[in-house]
């Protein structure tokens, strides 16, 4: 913890407002991401389930690495991560943008997660330090706040470029910004002490996390399609048990674990660690579909593709203060689990859409989804942390936020799979009803064959032309029929988390007055990556 008094500090808003650059553009780059990916697949040759791996190849590292990062701030000084983390951010992302395979495009978006994880909690413990205890709360609402508009710009100003420029500006275009961020932290922020001696840094226990996680990622995304009983499925499957098994062995013996496992001794930071792990494997699985569904399926532009998603987090943004009020007064459990029945019952009633589905159906679904993460999210924040002591809060957020994002990560690589999974499987059943023997095919063929040969084309070549145009078809209600299973699948995994949210015991109301430790870096809920 800094020993320098608010006096020694720069302007604590100034500091607020240069750590929040660093955050705003990492938000702005994780949701513009979405609206990119189509384009993406397109340049690299991505299918729909290697294409999850350019999400993936950043929640893995950032995730898995979360819990080590505010440790390093701690010791080498919380600037420094800041910074270099932010550098590290900039530089992989203006090479995802100058990326000339798939390949580079996944090392680069691994570097991107990485820096971020670097600069992310510590720009919170920066934040921490420059605002007394009475004013941290505000401090970090506002921090919240700001990280939350890049997630807003993402999808307007992400839209615009992808459109009318083009997908590799996406990244480029942060860098004059991100420069001036790293410029002013250099120069005005102030570095936090540092105590080599104290702090153990976990790295063995680091390396077996990655590797286990990794591993979960890896076989789920890739068992449907090399067999799940492969031997390379398998060997993952291997590690994954011996790496999570070594881990939570050395966690439980040395003296300065990456990962206390006494926390899960207590059955409500358990239970919302659960919720949350199914909370991110639902949202982020969902937030994967929708830009496919709209760009693939109902034909929008990526602007527009942008521009559809506002109702999700403008409603997020602005409902957010409720969830931490209802928190206040009714505790942690009753809004979490009216949080996600709404978000289950909004993520199910997806599952109805078609070709044909107009954009208000979308909008509404959409602003309920924002309401049920901004019930949720506060409130399963407070829950996880409320019943740690103080000196274990650190750790209990590096925890719940691992768990969030391994949630989202899991979310991705299993819906991502069997999206293309359930197409093949729709695809074979409706091919069934076009062969030469169907009646219902032929008709179909006859009657575009005749609009075909009514504007000039002859019969023999509108007969070809007619079937090309009813197997699109099959091909497009092949697809719809895929998403209809996976947000079916993505409401299931939201209504478990209801019945996790029944494990959770309501807090009584947290003194305001009470001092916020550097230590309490838990992300505001509204700041989604």
């Amino acid at each position: 913890m800094s020993t320098a008094t608010v006096s020694e500090q720069p302007n604590k808003y100034f500091v607020l407002f240069i750590v929040s650059l660093g955050t705003v553009l990492s938000g702005y780059v994780s949701s513009s991401l979405d609206i990119a990916l189509s384009n993406i697949m397109n340049t690299f040759g991505f299918t729909m389930d290697t294409v999850t791996w350019v999400l993936l190849s950043y929640m893995i590292p950032y995730g898995a690495t979360l819990p080590i990062m505010g440790k390093l701030g701690d010791q080498f000084g919380r600037k420094k991560m800041y910074v270099g983390g932010l550098i590290l951010f900039t530089v992989a992302t203006m090479m995802v943008g100058l990326s000339w395979s798939s390949v580079t495009v996944i090392i680069f978006r691994i570097l991107q997660g990485i820096g971020a994880a670097m600069f992310f909690p510590n720009a919170m413990a920066l934040v921490a330090d420059a605002f007394p205890p009475n004013e941290r709360g505000q401090a970090m609402g506002m921090w919240g706040a700001l990280a939350a508009s890049g997630a807003a710009l993402g999808p307007t100003i992400g839209g615009y470029i992808v459109e009318y420029l083009n997908w590799r500006m996406l990244f480029n275009s942060i860098v004059p910004i991100a420069a001036v961020g790293i410029i002013l932290a250099i120069t005005v922020l102030r570095e936090s002490e540092v105590n080599n001696t104290s702090v153990k840094i976990d790295y063995f226990g680091g390396l077996l996390l990655v590797s286990s996680l990794s591993s979960l990622i890896i076989m789920l995304n890739r068992g449907g399609k090399e067999g799940w009983t492969s031997l390379y499925i398998v060997s993952l499957f291997i590690v994954m048990i011996v790496s999570m098994a070594a881990f939570i062995l050395v966690e439980s013996r040395i003296k300065d674990p990456l990962v206390d496992i006494g926390l899960f001794r207590n059955p409500t930071f358990v239970a919302a660690n659960i919720v949350g792990f199914l909370t991110f494997m639902a949202l982020m699985g969902g937030l994967f579909l929708i830009p496919f569904f709209l760009r693939n399926i109902l034909g929008y532009t990526p602007i527009h593709a942008g521009l559809s998603l506002i109702p999700l987090i403008a409603s997020m943004i602005f409902l957010a203060p409720l969830g931490g009020k209802l928190a206040d007064t009714a505790g942690g459990k009753t809004p979490t689990m009216l949080g996600m029945l709404i978000l289950s019952l909004t993520l199910y009633s997806f599952h109805t859409m078609t070709a044909d589905t107009s954009y208000p159906f979308i909008a509404i679904r959409l602003v309920f989804m924002g309401i049920g993460l901004a019930l949720t999210m506060s409130p399963l924040s407070n829950a996880a942390m409320a019943t740690l002591p103080k000196e274990k809060t650190g750790v209990g957020s590096g925890v719940f936020n691992l768990f969030k994002n391994v949630g989202g990560s899991v979310g991705i690589a299993i819906l991502g799979t069997m999206l293309d999974q359930r197409q093949i499987f729709h695809t074979q059943i409706l091919s069934t009803y076009i062969d030469s023997s169907s009646s219902i095919a032929q008709q179909a063929i006859a009657g575009i064959q005749a609009g075909l040969v009514q504007s000039g084309m002859q019969s023999t070549q509108a007969y070809e032309v007619a079937l090309t145009v009813l197997h699109g078809m099959v091909a497009k209600q092949a697809a719809v029929m895929a998403y209809s299973d996976l947000f079916i699948i993505a409401a299931l995994l939201a209504s478990l988390g209801i019945i996790a949210a029944t494990m959770m015991r309501n807090i009584p109301k947290v003194n305001e007055s009470s001092e916020i430790t550097d230590d309490e870096q838990e992300p505001v809920p509204t700041a989604i990556h």
